[in-house]
């Protein structure tokens, strides 16, 4: 009940940043078919973009905890991370913001857990591509 309860909303929005080379915008990168590889998402029926961004909700639903140490004063908000998928298809956390410390953590630390991918690629070179994910949290009742 509390993982159906933690995401209100999990959008994905337009962020471009500029770090060594070519970094397209989650957006961008879908329009141009270009998105990094899930592992696995080679096999499914959808667009390499669809099943990124279905697989991205629910590694984010099983993998959520609220902290403990934000349930005495039963904090909530929306916490957004901004990511990138680098070159090498690892993590990069680049901002975090909104919400207290404690649900910052627990968003910072769910993102990170993301699995390696197969990079986005601009013909063939890889790319990094920017993703922007608000994560809400509600209190367990």
């Amino acid at each position: 009940m509390k993982k159906l309860l933690l995401l209100l909303t999990i959008l994905f929005s337009c962020v471009s940043f500029s770090q060594d080379g070519i970094v397209l915008s989650q957006e961008n990168a879908n329009e141009k078919g270009i998105s990094p590889m899930w592992p696995k998402c080679d096999r499914s029926r959808q667009t390499p973009a669809q099943c990124f961004d279905q697989k991205l909700r629910t590694h984010i639903i099983r993998n959520f905890e609220y902290p403990e140490l934000a349930e005495p004063e039963r904090l909530s908000g929306t916490v957004t991370v901004e990511f990138i998928i680098n070159k090498k298809g690892k993590v990069e956390i680049i901002e975090v913001t909104g919400a207290h410390r404690y649900l910052q953590r627990e968003a910072i630390r769910i993102i990170r857990t993301l699995p390696r991918m197969e990079p986005g690629k601009w013909g063939n070179k890889p790319i990094a591509i920017a993703y922007e994910v608000p994560i809400t949290f509600i209190p367990p009742q």
